[in-house]
């Protein structure tokens, strides 16, 4: 769930980047901006600023999901340990039950 979450985020973080690439070669001052199935035209700076936002927003998030990432993988490593260390003092091998 958290390898999706972070993939979307990526995902949009790119787009948002080449819009504003984009963005930055237009001459002119008013753009058209798309919301669901209409088309608003809106000035350039508007655009810009939103999608500013909406990156700083989405580099948050993806930063907060990398942190949880490693915390679960840091936690599962841990619980992996712990069983191998319990298996080993009881004497089951891995694989054949009690």
């Amino acid at each position: 769930m958290i390898a999706t979450q972070l993939q979307a985020a990526a995902t949009e973080l790119k787009e948002i980047d080449d819009t504003l690439k984009e963005l930055g070669e237009v001459n002119t001052e008013e753009v058209f901006k798309s919301v669901g199935s209409v088309m608003f035209k809106t000035d350039k700076a508007t655009v810009e600023k939103q999608l500013g936002e909406r990156k700083e927003t989405l580099d948050l998030r993806k930063s907060t999901l990398e942190r949880q990432e490693k915390r679960l993988r840091d936690k599962l490593q841990e619980s992996q340990k712990k069983i191998q260390e319990l298996l080993g003092t009881s004497g089951v091998t891995p694989g054949q039950g009690s």
